[in-house]
């Protein structure tokens, strides 16, 4: 079966209703992306907000130029429904559409297909549980993400493991903070660590991570939980994989779980951010040049 899709370009304040008004026309599904390229993120640890703060805030939910995707069946009449969208939301906000037929796939095989084994310094190689095996004597991880963030492709992920795979870890002690699918502590654990503790506030991605850790039999190396209810040690390495907000609002809790002449790795930064992040750390972090990769960037530093 062949589908439709339909892609508009709209504004941040019109973006919601248009989606709702495509689902209510019968869309399959309906995405919201980029069309502008101001980045997203979260705002976390602002709790104390004015009422016209916290209306700016949801109005940057969605980017000032948003590119609306909808999946429909082929026999819908797009004349009439772009007709109604127009006349239900202005079609002064509605700045350009195009419409594509798409042949039908095997969208899962494809997925699977685009997402083969990855390999890193010749140390380390992740491998999805959907892939044939690598016939190789390599330390493999078998990873299957699940809901939670993390299979080693997006550059954030392979800055954290590339450093990881170039750095001796045998004896250390490692903290994976905000762990996600687990694949830092796995890769930590595989590489000759000591302990590792790998804590997140999400329940999903612990129970990821537990999953994962469980599958690659290392569970008597690695602590899994929730970062309030566990005592983290002091480590040899902490490394971070979060938010801008976050990992700025974390710098003492990181200092102090850090030992002296310790390691910290942080990612999750676009390039940007990369002098913001560093010049919050540089108190309590003798901190390198960042490490880019496309449009993102890896931070390391030394504990003072």
């Amino acid at each position: 079966m062949a589908w439709l899709q339909l892609e508009l370009e709209t504004n941040q304040t019109q973006a919601e209703e248009l989606s709702e008004l495509l689902e209510q026309f019968g869309a399959v599904s309906v995405s919201l992306t980029a069309s502008s390229a101001e980045p997203l993120f979260d705002t976390q640890g602002q709790d104390e907000k004015t009422e016209e703060n916290q209306s700016e805030n949801n109005n940057k939910k969605l980017w000032q130029k948003t590119r609306v995707m909808a999946l429909l069946h082929p026999d819908s009449d797009l004349d009439i429904m772009l007709v109604c969208l127009r006349d239900r939301i202005g079609a002064d906000n509605i700045y350009q559409h195009k419409i594509e037929l798409l042949k039908d796939k095997d969208w899962v095989g494809e997925f699977k297909a685009e997402h083969q084994p990855l390999y890193f310094s010749d140390r380390v190689c992740i491998s999805l549980s959907w892939c044939d095996q690598p016939d190789n004597n390599i330390p493999t991880l078998i990873l299957d993400p699940g809901l939670a963030f993390g299979t080693g492709a997006h550059p954030t992920t392979s800055l954290c493991i590339e450093w990881l795979a170039e750095n001796d870890l045998s004896n250390k002690v490692v903290i994976d903070y905000g762990c996600g699918s687990g694949i830092l502590a796995m890769v930590a654990a595989l590489l000759g660590a000591r302990e590792v503790y790998a804590v997140d506030i999400d329940n999903q991605a612990l129970q990821a991570a537990k999953g994962n850790i469980d599958r690659n039999k290392l569970t008597e190396k690695i602590v899994v939980n929730h970062v309030d209810d566990v005592a983290l040690p002091v480590a040899d390495i902490l490394i971070a994989n979060i938010l801008m907000n976050p990992l700025k609002e974390l710098v003492s809790k990181f200092s102090e779980i850090t030992r002296a002449e310790g390691d910290i790795i942080l990612s999750g930064l676009l390039h940007v951010q990369a002098e913001e992040c560093l010049d919050a750390y540089s108190a309590c972090f003798n901190m390198d040049e960042p490490v880019f990769n496309s449009e993102w960037a890896r931070l390391h530093g030394i504990k003072k």
